[in-house]
């Protein structure tokens, strides 16, 4: 059933407000209260990493998820669908790329009635698991970045947030614009990133653009693997070679392990991250005022144009915080961003077919949660409309930081903080 009016009904799904509730455990791989759902269900399978490594990047895309279940279920279901629930069938691929593969077959070895199914909070988890989706037939979607997930020739695998060539513009883009904003000069730029799917394809698109760039210079580039116990060799490499900028591309442990040692040395480059650990909460909280000013990039963030210029969805940032007791992710907002996508196609499909359901998805041109505005899947199934964006923390006026849209321009909504690192490199 396409028409305008069933989408319009999706939308109106989102306006109701979540319940508060406590601040979370920072991990956690407790289910949520089991809810009755009636027999009139559609199932959504969800692989996150809830243990292991990345398993913060797990709980906040569950967070996510959850709410955007519960807006969609408390305004009465898929309307095309009888009014049918949204049920999430969760598993655990326990931050181990070599795990990934079984625990998609099992999922759907023991669950036939999942429609689609999303993951995986990084893109080392999602490629082994595309063949698995390909051959079963089921629609797999996701916001990892790496442009492997969408050129394998995949009919069922589609990627709805920006790839790792919008990363690294959105990283180059806001140096050379700070640069011409405030005649800063900075030109030595580190790269750092771990030895994965996700840091590689970051690093070769930074390095790539950098080479293109006048006026900058790669003076540093090394990986290490992920779960690093010393990073020192690393920062000590960095001063050596005088980087003023660094581009790291890790996640949460390798992030406070690297921001510490920078600490240790007293060396302060502007930092400008690759997304990842650098935009979690926890990382927040452990350096405190030290997070003022900080940039990373990232493939969702709660406050972008894209999002506050939608009435559906402006508020979900003020609902997720007061529910769960912290700001809204990037990769809440990716989790949320999966089930809005799902709902739409199904309204669309007006069928739990899964082909149905798989070109329901491919046509979807709504504007949703991911920034750059309504969707586009070109033939490869990568959104070609979306775009990365890039986020500062700064503290807002209850004393909490959060991280703010504030480049590109388009879908930035807060004014850029010039920090006290710039700051003393303006001209005179």
């Amino acid at each position: 059933m396409k028409t305008k009016v069933l989408i319009a009904m999706l939308l109106s799904l989102m306006l109701v407000l979540a319940a508060c509730g406590p601040t979370p455990p920072t991990t956690t791989t407790q289910d949520p209260v089991v809810q009755d759902l009636g027999d009139n269900v559609v199932q959504l399978g969800v692989i996150k990493p809830f243990t292991g490594l990345n398993a913060d990047q797990g709980v906040v895309n569950r967070h996510g998820i959850e709410l955007a279940v519960d807006h969609i279920n408390e305004r009465g279901g898929i309307q095309s669908l009888g009014g049918a629930m949204i049920e999430i069938v969760w598993a655990d691929n326990e931050s181990d790329p070599d795990r990934s593969r079984m625990v998609a077959e099992q999922m759907l070895a023991n669950n036939p009635d999942i429609i689609a199914v999303h993951g995986a909070a990084a893109s080392a988890f999602v490629i082994p698991m595309l063949p698995v989706f390909e051959r079963e037939h089921v629609t797999f979607f996701t916001a990892q970045t790496s442009g492997a997930i969408t050129s394998q020739g995949y009919e069922w695998v589609f990627a709805y947030a920006d790839q790792s060539l919008g990363f690294a513009r959105a990283q180059v883009g806001v140096l050379a614009w700070i640069n011409e904003t405030y005649q800063t000069g900075l030109s030595r730029i580190g790269l750092v990133y771990e030895d994965s799917e996700w840091g590689l394809t970051n690093a070769q698109a930074a390095r790539d653009l950098i080479a293109q760039m006048p006026g900058f210079e790669l003076v540093y580039d090394q990986n290490f693997a992920p779960g690093a116990a010393d990073l020192t060799p690393i920062v000590l490499g960095l001063m050596e070679a005088d980087a003023e900028v660094l581009f790291p591309t890790v996640y949460t442990h390798d992030a406070r392990l690297l921001f510490a040692t920078m600490r240790q040395f007293d060396y302060e480059p502007l930092i400008v991250g690759g997304g990842g650990g650098f935009v979690l909460p926890v990382f927040a909280e452990e350096l405190g005022d030290l997070v003022d000013g900080i940039l990373s990039v990232g493939s969702h963030i709660f406050d972008s144009a894209t999002i506050m210029n939608n009435p559906n969805l402006r508020d979900i940032g003020r609902q997720f915080e007061d529910r769960f007791g912290y700001f809204m992710t990037e990769q809440a907002v990716g989790g949320y961003a999966a089930v809005y996508l799902f709902a739409a196609a199904l309204e669309e499909a007006g069928s739990t077919d899964r082909t149905a359901f798989r070109d329901a998805f491919r046509e979807l041109t709504i504007t949703g949660a991911t920034p750059g505005g309504a969707l586009n899947f070109d033939e490869t199934g990568w959104n070609q409309n979306a775009v990365a964006v890039m986020g500062q923390w700064q503290r807002g006026p209850d004393g909490r930081f959060r991280t703010h849209a504030v480049y590109p321009p388009q879908e930035a909504t807060v004014e850029f903080q010039l920090t006290q690192l710039l700051a003393d490199r303006l001209p005179d």
